[in-house]
């Protein structure tokens, strides 16, 4: 049992080595895969795991930066600001990988990008996307984002202003576009397509 354990500690440490070497600085992963083979050879088997679950948050946030990098720098006249980007692994309170931006324009129109790892609502959003009877909402309609099947919602509020949420599921993560003062849906249709959903679900996968 304990020769089939190292066997397996030493594949996961050979696989963030090699895996995620592009995308973390490699004393970021080395100082934690070092604490984790050193903690495994004394026999201390929690610290080990907790230093390969940091090596994996270091890897979460890396990737959550290559994809704020993915991003559009604009959405229609709707610029961001870097410092409001928002990255967040499972160490921060986070069930797994979160990545967010905000778009904005002088008119009060905004649009906010969420990526998140093992999101709560995949499963809603999956079994609703699969139903054979879709469409006894007239606020809901199926969508393509890309290549990917999506949940369009629309909401109105007292004071009249139409909002969206487009929900983008793929693999164990959940893209979510928030749209607010953009009154046109086939707007907000195309600045989502402008995402490049197809690289996000590659390295998020």
């Amino acid at each position: 049992m304990k020769s089939i354990s190292k066997h397996l500690f030493i594949v996961l440490v050979t696989f963030l080595t090699t895996s995620f070497a592009f995308f973390v600085a490699a004393q970021d992963v080395d100082k934690r895969l070092d604490e984790a083979q050193s903690a495994y050879n004394a026999g201390n088997l929690e610290a080990a795991r907790f230093a390969l679950q940091q090596a994996m948050n270091e890897v979460d946030l890396a990737i959550g930066q290559e994809i704020l990098k993915l991003l559009p720098s604009n959405m229609g006249n709707m610029g961001y600001k870097e410092a409001d980007d928002q990255v967040g692994s499972a160490s921060m309170g986070f069930a797994g990988l979160y990545v967010n931006r905000s778009y904005t324009s002088d008119e009060n129109a905004s649009v906010n990008v969420q990526v998140i790892a093992d999101s709560p609502l995949l499963a809603g959003i999956n079994t609703i996307l699969a139903l054979p009877l879709f469409g006894s909402d007239p606020n809901q309609k199926r969508i393509r984002v890309g290549n990917y099947r999506s949940l369009l919602q629309k909401s109105e509020g007292s004071d009249g202003q139409v909002s969206w949420d487009i929900q983008v599921p793929f693999g164990s993560s959940l893209l979510t576009l928030n749209y607010k003062g953009i009154p046109e849906e086939n707007v907000v249709v195309e600045m989502a397509n402008t995402l490049p959903v197809d690289q996000i679900s590659r390295l998020v996968q």
